[in-house]
């Protein structure tokens, strides 16, 4: 699987979302013209399911030592790009393992391959059928996956434009830089305030790690 990244094709109007943002937050609307258009990318993940694995993988790695593991575990699997679940609960643990997975990352792909092979992940054909919350829920139960990495699927992968991740520190610090606050705002204080952003939260979002970017702090998501 390439770690090139794509741009995420949008299951929303992106320019009708910046015009309603600009209207209701005119501070935010400041930023979106500095920054430039939405243009969110993606990893070249071809399913829900291969980029889920490819966020176990990467995990608390930097980019470049997680694509290094990511593309050795691919191979060890020896299946192409998309090995799919039964070739990962195939694999035995030693080869996984000398892939570069720690423990915890092999029992994360174990668990997620187990709960695909036993029909307990969304139906990805319809995926669109589910919501952003039965989704969180769902894909969020499996182990090594937790909330944070299913509302960057949401947002990224599968281009939903109401997502709001309250917890994530980049969006955080660029709320604060953006509207001159002090100290970081609370997560629940960071809901409440983006309120006012619905039904494009995952519009506003991504303008909050740009605004973090041009205060010259590291990339944020994509």
């Amino acid at each position: 699987m390439s770690s090139a990244a794509r741009p995420t094709r949008l299951a929303f109007d992106a320019e009708a979302a910046v015009e309603h943002l600009t209207a209701v937050d005119p501070v935010l609307g400041a930023l979106m013209q500095r920054a430039g258009p939405y243009r969110p990318s993606t990893n070249a993940a071809p399913d829900v399911f291969h980029s889920l694995m490819r966020a176990i993988v990467y995990q608390q790695l930097s980019g470049k030592a997680a694509g290094t593991i990511h593309a050795r575990v691919l191979a060890a699997l020896n299946a192409g790009d998309a090995p799919g679940a039964a070739a990962i609960q195939a694999a035995d643990d030693a080869t996984l393992r000398g892939a570069g997975l720690s423990a915890n990352k092999l029992a994360g792909l174990r668990a997620l391959a187990a709960a695909q092979l036993a029909g307990e992940l969304p139906d990805e054909s319809r995926i669109d059928d589910y919501d952003d919350s039965e989704l969180i829920e769902r894909y969020s139960a499996i182990r090594g996956i937790g909330r944070w990495t299913v509302e960057m699927l949401l947002m990224f992968h599968l281009g939903r434009p109401d997502v709001m991740p309250i917890h994530d520190l980049g969006v955080r610090k660029g709320y604060a830089a953006t509207y001159g606050l002090d100290a970081l705002p609370k997560p629940k204080a960071l809901e409440a305030a983006a309120e006012v952003w619905r039904p494009y939260r995952s519009v506003a979002s991504w303008y909050m790690w740009r605004a973090l970017e041009a205060e010259g702090a590291a990339p944020q998501p994509q």
